[in-house]
């Protein structure tokens, strides 16, 4: 994988991290229900996280 894919792949997963924290924020201003979203938020972070994975793995074999 090339470091613009692995680039790619990392705004996908910043996005994928931000929708949590805005749905977190809109359940806290009591905007949308908290229990429908309790499942799928902790689901969407993780595969945020996965995507930022290959990014800064990939940068730090570059920065060698």
């Amino acid at each position: 994988m090339k470091l613009k894919q692995a680039t790619q792949l990392a705004i996908i997963g910043v996005i994928l991290q931000l929708i949590p924290l805005s749905i977190w924020t809109l359940i806290g201003m009591r905007v949308l229900d908290y229990a429908d979203w309790t499942r799928y938020l902790n689901f969407i972070s993780i595969i945020g996280t996965v995507l930022l994975l290959p990014f800064f793995i990939i940068l730090y074999k570059s920065q060698k």
